[in-house]
């Protein structure tokens, strides 16, 4: 699987690029959205990891550009940040977006993030990555939590 991660950090690029490559997957690294722009014309990739807040190019504008492409609009796009604000929170809502992820998580939850996105939809499990399962609409009784007895 090729992997393109955009961030204009590079600490966490490196980080972030060793982990998938030991997994086994093959990563393409861009500082920014422009980069990696240059980087889905040369290359063949698979699932897209960006940044949000980013010179040049910021990760909504290079979200906005991909997904304009049609040869690249069915890419998945997993967006990650540090910030989780409520204004970071309300721009990734769209629904045109595939996924977020916080920095600063377990590199593991990134690794279940590409996973989900990458499997087919009708076989992904029923809730992403950190997020539980919603009941089925004829179990919700089940799904409320029981009083405690004394």
């Amino acid at each position: 699987m090729n992997i393109l991660v955009v961030d204009d950090e590079s600490e966490y690029r490196i980080l972030v690029g060793g982990f998938l490559k030991d997994q086994g997957w093959t990563v393409f690294l861009a500082g920014d959205g422009e980069e990696g722009l240059d980087i889905l014309f040369r290359e063949t990739i698979d699932i897209i990891v960006s940044d949000i807040y980013m010179p040049v190019m910021d990760g909504l504008k290079f979200h906005k550009t991909v997904r304009s492409n049609e040869k690249f609009s069915k890419i998945p796009f997993l967006f990650v940040s540090a910030y989780d604000d409520r204004y970071t929170m309300e721009a990734v809502k769209d629904a045109k977006f595939d996924g977020f992820s916080r920095k600063g998580r377990p590199v593991s939850d990134l690794k279940a993030w590409i996973e989900y996105l990458t499997t087919p939809v009708d076989r992904r499990p029923s809730a992403p990555p950190g997020e539980r399962p919603k009941p089925a609409s004829d179990d919700w009784r089940r799904a409320q939590p029981r009083p405690r007895r004394h």
